[in-house]
């Protein structure tokens, strides 16, 4: 007869060989709650960009940011092959911004407001924004479904804003924060 250390061993074991499904994993990432951010950057046929909710800090000295893309995106070719890309972090009154880079289902709309900054020598800039990022693209990593994007920050501005919020598949403000 096995001891209880045996069972529970074997249990483990299994659960490392085991992967969650795609529904399930969505489901259960759905519930983390996190700041939203347009990355973007000036090509030859024009600006291009894509919401992301995956920007993190990566070091404070140097300055960089890290954030991925889903490789099927519309913009990722765009992202991969661009130097300088800006991030714009979305403050709660930017809902409709995040909604039109948020899927394919607006992109004709992006970037037409006059709240966009468009250089032709520069990547685009949301004014506004809770947090204003512009950088050089320093590495790219394979991450399966999607790539990884480390970008080494040149220029950075914050505003005393309240932050855009992506919860349970649907953006919210924060209540209750101090701008």
């Amino acid at each position: 007869m096995a001891d209880g250390s045996d069972f529970a061993a074997a249990i483990v074991a299994r659960a490392l060989e085991a992967e969650v499904d795609d529904a399930t994993f969505r489901q259960a990432m759905s519930r983390l709650a996190g700041g939203v951010a347009v990355v973007a950057c000036q090509t030859s046929e024009g600006p291009r960009g894509l919401l992301v909710s995956s920007l993190i800090t990566l070091s404070v000295a140097p300055a960089r940011v890290l954030f991925c893309v889903r490789k099927e995106a519309a913009a990722h070719n765009h992202l991969t092959r661009a130097n300088r890309v800006s991030i714009s972090v979305l403050s709660d009154a930017h809902g409709a911004e995040a909604e039109r880079f948020s899927g394919p289902h607006l992109a004709q709309e992006r970037f037409t407001a006059s709240h966009w900054r468009i250089d032709a020598n520069a990547p685009p800039a949301l004014t506004g924004a809770l947090i204003s990022l512009t950088g050089h693209r320093e590495q790219l990593i394979d991450a399966g479904s999607h790539s990884m994007f480390i970008v080494r920050i040149a220029d950075a501005a914050s505003a005393d804003l309240r932050p855009l919020i992506y919860f349970g598949r649907d953006f919210h403000g924060l209540e209750n924060s101090k701008p």
